[in-house]
């Protein structure tokens, strides 16, 4: 048997010679896996929350500083979306739905082509539901969770030519982060991937020391590829399909839908014109050269005009002051 006192130096022994281990294999790690073990650190986790059902959303009444191709504030009303306080009264409504463009990656919230909307359309409330990083098939899942709540008499979607269709073929984006999606049957739509799993991303703002291990991140990664395996395959593109589908909800609760394009596209153009779906190009040059390639102040000014006069000529403001809108 061996003795007490041997077997705790043993032990201590042991247990000295783990930790050096860790230590070593620690800075051995920092050192040469920094960009695979690096955090992950953007609008989607540094702003947002985990949500099971469209993947991520803004925190509510959440007040955060964020740098991307400059830095700005960021601010979340209460329902979750960067917008002043939504509230719904007697003027007709129109929402905005789109990704990063309508969110303002890059512009304070007074710079945003919403804002400069709102001078023009005072008889209309104008609302902002933009989601930085989703795609339509997110976006059309959210209209659906909001639309009763607003009523609006105009939904507008803001198509993002860039990287929309890449959204829509995608079970998830961003370096892990997990999203709804469909599967279309011609113009039927089967929705997958709910509840959404958890990104490996929230996880470690969760347990921020934690995280300062490289050993927890590895880890981590390690159990979240093995119980939420990673899929790079490209789905059967369901855009065409989406569209359709949020085009006859719009008109089903009796409004009016229209899209507006970030650049040209022939096919899309095309497609929207066979179905009957009113839309606009919002291409120009007023754009930031990195970070995805956002729109300036200058940009969104641009947009706001390009909108206006679009909503105008179409009919969609028929009836109401803002005609006379400078």
């Amino acid at each position: 048997m061996v003795p007490r006192a041997k077997f705790f130096s043993n032990l201590l022994v042991f247990l000295l010679s783990l930790v050096f281990w860790i230590g070593v294999t620690e800075v051995a790690m920092r050192f040469f896996f920094s960009k695979q073990l690096g955090l992950v650190e953007d609008e989607k986790n540094l702003t947002y929350r985990y949500d099971d059902q469209l993947g991520w959303f803004p925190v509510a009444n959440s007040k955060n500083l964020y740098t991307g191709s400059r830095s700005i504030q960021v601010e979340h009303n209460s329902r979750g979306f960067r917008d002043a306080e939504h509230i719904v009264d007697d003027k007709p409504g129109i929402i905005f739905l789109g990704d990063s463009f309508v969110w303002g990656y890059d512009v304070e919230k007074q710079e945003r082509f919403t804002e400069k909307l709102r001078e023009k359309l005072t008889d209309w409330s104008v609302y902002n539901l933009g989601v930085s990083g989703y795609g339509t098939d997110q976006e059309y899942l959210l209209l659906q969770q909001q639309y009763d709540f607003y009523h609006p008499n105009i939904v507008f979607l803001v198509f993002c030519i860039q990287n929309d269709e890449k959204d829509n073929t995608s079970k998830s984006r961003y370096k892990c982060y997990y999203k709804p999606y469909f599967i279309s049957d011609g113009d039927n739509l089967i929705l997958q991937g709910v509840p959404v799993h958890k990104s490996v991303n929230y996880f470690f703002m969760q347990h921020p020391l934690l995280s300062e291990s490289y050993w927890f991140r590895l880890l981590s990664k390690a159990y979240f590829k093995i119980s939420a395996p990673w899929s790079s395959a490209e789905l059967k593109n369901p855009t065409q399909a989406i569209l359709i589908n949020m085009n006859k909800f719009v008109k089903g609760k009796g409004a009016k839908f229209a899209v507006g394009l970030t650049e040209r596209s022939s096919s899309l153009e095309k497609f929207l014109q066979k179905e009957g779906i009113p839309y606009v190009d919002l291409e120009n040059t007023y754009r930031y050269p990195s970070h995805g390639g956002h729109w300036t102040p200058e940009g969104h000014t641009f947009v706001s005009d390009k909108i206006y006069d679009f909503l105008l000529k179409a009919g969609f403001l028929r009836g109401s002051a803002a005609n006379n809108a400078p």
